[in-house]
């Protein structure tokens, strides 16, 4: 049934390959209300919003033909089925991949508005496009339109108010047979599906299915390709190299090389080396550390409890304050003076025995009382004013922006899709096709989106190989960027080439098993090859601002709940108890200091926040590599569960969950014994 019955208003749908800008055209289109809801029995999202109070606007995903293959086409099915207009948007840089959709609207018999996008790329390469004779070939008014400036989007939205919507022109010997079909279906388009053999639409009405078309298909390429033929014209050097460039980067070998490359500057020298080790050590040890954090527990120290050990040369001086700085001003007085006469101290502030969670300093004189355990929340070791705040802005931020910078320009370049065609050869040995490659790649932003984009893998078999996989071998951003930076401080590049040996061997015996076990088959790639480009900074810009807005919006508030829930176990008293009921796990199997498995739980509630407690710890090389395995393969942290579960279901999450715990001690510990942690 049509998602439109509800309502008596107009119904303009927006239609087309992926990749050509109908977000943009929707965007620009709406006005009155925006409403997201999945269509009814699937996991694809259905955008709706208001032209005006008589014209609803309605998204369709990316398709390249209208039939009942995957979930995207049976929703863009249903939904232009009963469209009133529908909106053809394609690429003038595409032209000969998108008239073939184009086409099949024709054939449907919808009235329609085209829309050739990109226009502004075709002239950069010196692509002619005669619009003219492309309307009057196809019968449909036709409008070049640049959608990321706005050019040509005002005459869309004319169109559509003023009624120029048309229905195009159909080939005579088709017509022919689509009106013997009416008597016995709904409408010109379900008789059309019916000849191209749509087996849903033949159950809908009970009558059996026209098996043509592979006859339709061939004749409707061969429309397009004359029709390509007399309205493009293309002379020009530019894209002759850039196609060289494209066959280099999907060729076997050299695309390979390539690849690699690509991903050791992205995740060693960028993120591990450029930002991890050199942007850090500006935001984090000489900002937050050295300037930020030490007046946050200068001004909580006026008021609340304090004990400060200097550290000189070598030497410890400790000052307390039972009631705050302020009530013992000549005390005050003289550690400001022993400040000035030693420049080269470093200061510990703790607000009460519950901050000594490893013992530096021997005994203190801070009772633990209520303003003790409100001077260790606020400003402790773990404090919500400053671990928090200095992991946020200080280490989270960067690395989440050089993260999100860098994929919008891989993303923006096009390299991305060929990096999919690249290593479909090897994704589909276990159970995928290379489409797979985008969620796992998002999911170094966050695996959290990133398993909600494995609704664009075709079948739910290569759905659950994606998600197990995003589950165990994935690390987001923010954990990324921390254990990238740690092993290039630590092992360097011998620490990094075992911690991606290892998670590549994770990755494919996972995919492997799971191929074998799982019935059905990988499906063929059918993916987009937009052309190579420089990035546009204004697209770059846009696309990692929007990443790194939502990013740290779900972030932070997280961040300050787990932070808050780990000082409260402190000042009680349940942390350490915590870390002794971890022991025999963190220090027994996997060689590690006790205090690791502090990072263990935090990473169950965000991974990116448990990968921070490591850079506290005083570890050696191996136990660094062997510390970063086992965070990264260790389990997903609760939104990415929660997502799990909506889009498979929470036996499918509770397993990924435990077998990804298991596992991730489990190679910790073998990891342990090889290297000597």
């Amino acid at each position: 049934m049509s998602i439109y019955l509800k309502t008596n208003q107009k119904h303009i749908v927006l239609a087309g390959n992926p990749n050509v800008g109908k977000s943009v055209f929707f965007h620009y289109l709406s006005s009155v209300y925006v409403d997201v809801s999945n269509y009814p029995g699937t996991t694809v999202e259905i955008t709706s919003a208001s032209l005006n109070k008589n014209i609803v606007i309605q998204d369709t995903p990316g398709i390249y033909g209208v039939s009942s293959f995957n979930d995207e086409e049976k929703v863009a099915r249903d939904v232009i089925l009963y469209a009133d207009v529908v909106i053809n948007i394609v690429s003038a840089i595409s032209l000969e991949r998108d008239l073939f959709l184009t086409k099949q609207l024709i054939d449907m018999g919808k009235p329609m508005i085209l829309a050739v996008n990109q226009m502004d790329e075709a002239k950069s390469i010196g692509l002619k496009i005669n619009l003219d004779l492309l309307s009057d070939i196809l019968g449909v008014p036709v409008f070049p339109t640049v959608a990321i400036t706005g050019e040509g989007m005002d005459k869309i939205k004319d169109a559509i108010l003023l009624n120029k919507a048309r229905a195009g022109k159909t080939d005579l010997v088709l017509q022919s047979q689509i009106t013997e079909l009416l008597p016995q279906v709904s409408n010109q388009a379900e008789a059309l599906l019916l000849l191209e053999g749509d087996l849903v639409i033949a159950e809908r009405h009970k009558i059996e299915p026209r098996n043509k078309r592979n006859e339709i298909y061939s004749t409707r390429r061969k429309e397009v390709n004359e029709t390509i033929l007399k309205v493009i014209n293309l002379k020009n050097k530019k894209e002759r190299f850039l196609t060289k460039v494209s066959n280099f980067l999907i060729d076997p070998l050299w695309g390979s090389l390539c690849a690699i490359l690509i991903g050791f500057l992205f995740l060693y020298q960028f993120l591990g080396i450029w930002v991890g080790n050199d942007l850090i050590n500006l935001t984090e040890k000489k900002i937050m550390n050295k300037y930020y954090e030490p007046v946050v527990r200068e001004i909580t120290g006026q008021f609340l409890p304090v004990e400060l050990v200097i550290n000189n040369n070598e030497n410890k001086v400790k000052y307390s304050f039972s009631h705050g700085f302020l009530s013992e001003k000549e005390k005050y007085k003289d550690l400001k003076s022993f400040r000035n006469q030693n420049k080269n101290i470093t200061e510990e502030y703790f607000f009460g025995p519950s901050d000594y969670i490893e013992i530096r300093s021997g005994e203190t004189s801070l009772s633990n009382n209520l303003l003790s355990g409100f001077g260790t929340i606020l400003a402790g070791k773990y404090g919500i004013l400053t671990l928090t705040v200095t992991y946020l802005l200080g280490l989270l931020l960067p690395l989440v922006a050089a993260f999100y910078v860098a994929l919008a320009i891989l993303e923006d370049s096009g390299y991305l899709p060929r990096l999919a065609v690249l290593v479909d050869g090897l994704l589909s040995r276990i159970g995928m096709n290379g489409r797979a490659i985008i969620p796992l790649i998002l999911g170094l932003g966050c695996v959290t989106m990133a398993s909600v984009t494995t609704r664009l893998l075709s079948t739910r078999r290569e759905k659950l190989i994606a998600m197990t996989i995003l589950g165990f071998a994935i690390p987001c951003s923010a954990q990324l960027g921390v254990i990238q930076s740690l092993l290039t401080k630590s092992g360097g590049i011998t620490s990094w080439l075992i911690w991606i040996s290892v998670l590549g061997i994770v990755l494919i015996f996972t995919g492997l098993i799971m191929n074998k076990f799982l019935p059905g088959k990988s499906t063929p790639l059918l993916i987009d090859l937009p052309p190579l480009r420089m990035p546009r900074l204004k697209n770059v810009f846009y696309k990692a601002r929007t990443k790194i807005i939502f990013f740290m919006t779900e972030a932070v508030p997280a961040f300050f709940l787990a932070a808050f829930i780990v000082a409260i176990l402190q000042v009680s008293g349940l942390l350490n108890k915590i870390i002794s009921l971890f022991e025999p796990v963190s220090k027994t199997l996997l060689h590690l200091p006790k205090e690791v498995s502090i990072s263990f739980i935090l990473g169950m509630v965000r991974r990116d926040f448990g990968a921070f407690g490591l850079t506290e710890l005083p570890m050696s090389p191996a136990q660094v590599t062997v510390a970063s395995v086992v965070l990264t393969l260790f389990v997903p942290c609760i939104a990415t569960v929660a997502v799990m579960a909506k889009e498979q279901n929470w036996k499918v999450a509770a397993g990924i969950w435990l077998s990804s715990m298991v596992l991730a001690i489990s190679i910790g510990s073998l990891l342990a014994i090889i290297m000597g942690a």
